[in-house]
Order: structure tokens, then sequence, then C-alpha cells
């Protein structure tokens, strides 16, 4: 009996603490869902580089971008497309400091979100748009400081 208690107990914390971690992963604002991927952009492969990108960037970026995104990275069969630049830093080289994220606006369903950080020394800020779908927050759109978007640099 005191085998079965035991038993018991184990399974039921092993599912409260696999429970308690999922919770504490789910994404609940925008800002951190850009923070997530900036997190998964730090590992020592590129997974915005297809064909791992596939898969990750539907978790963070919208249908439409993500469309657009993949597409360029297929018809440039592993050659440099038409982003030739980190589209999370806007840049080819790069050493980050001061690096953090902040809301500019949110509207419901919409959001407006900064990554703010020094670049070589110098200023710079990456705008997300973001959009709420059923399944969370999404990018709809990445602005760059000089007026460019990584929606019309795919449109081409």
């Amino acid at each position: 009996m005191n085998r079965l208690a035991i038993l018991i107990i184990a399974v039921v914390l092993g599912v409260s603490l696999v429970y308690v971690k999922d919770s504490r992963a789910t994404i609940r604002t925008p800002e951190e869902l850009v923070a997530a991927l900036y997190q998964v952009h730090k590992g020592k492969s590129d997974p915005l580089q297809y064909p791992r990108s596939k898969k990750l960037l539907g978790q963070y970026f919208s249908e439409s971008l993500l469309k657009l995104y993949l597409s360029d990275q297929r018809q440039s069969k592993g050659e440099v497309g038409r982003i030739d630049f980190d589209p999370l830093y806007d840049a080819q080289d790069f050493q980050i400091t001061d690096f953090k994220i902040v809301r500019l606006d949110n509207k419901g369903s919409a959001a407006l979100v900064a990554a703010r950080f020094k670049n070589l020394g110098v200023d710079e800020e990456i705008v997300f748009e973001m959009r709420k779908i059923k399944t969370g927050w999404r990018i709809a759109d990445i602005k760059y400081k000089d007026g460019r978007t990584l929606m019309n640099i795919l449109k081409g």
C-alpha cells in the first residue's frame, strides 16, 4: 500500500512540474514573442535560415510574412536572396549591447514593439508590427530606421 501511495504522489508531482514549466513558457504578450525570437536567434546556428526557418518562423511570423520569407529562401538556393542582412539587427555584422524590448503601442489585436540596442556603438531601433490571431501574437512586418520594411523588401 505504501508503495502505491508513493507512486501516485510521484506521478502527481511529475505532472504538476511539467504543467508549471509549460505555463511559464506560454507567450502572452507581443513583447514576449519578440524576446523569444531574439533568444532563439542567439544560438550557435542561425535559426532563420531555410529549412530550419520553415518550422520555427511559423511560431513567430504571420502567414503572409512567412510565405514571402520562405519563398525568398527557396528561390535563393542557399545564396543571398532579397535579404542580404540579418533581419533582426538590420546588419551584416553586429556586436550588440544595451539590448531591450519595449511596447510602443497596443490597440487590441495590433501592437508595435521595438527592439532597441547599440550595434557597434550606434543606437538602433527595429520596430515589429504585431497582430494577434487565434493561436497568439505574430510578427506581421518589421520596420527599419531608414523606412524599409521586411515585407516590402521580400515583395521586391
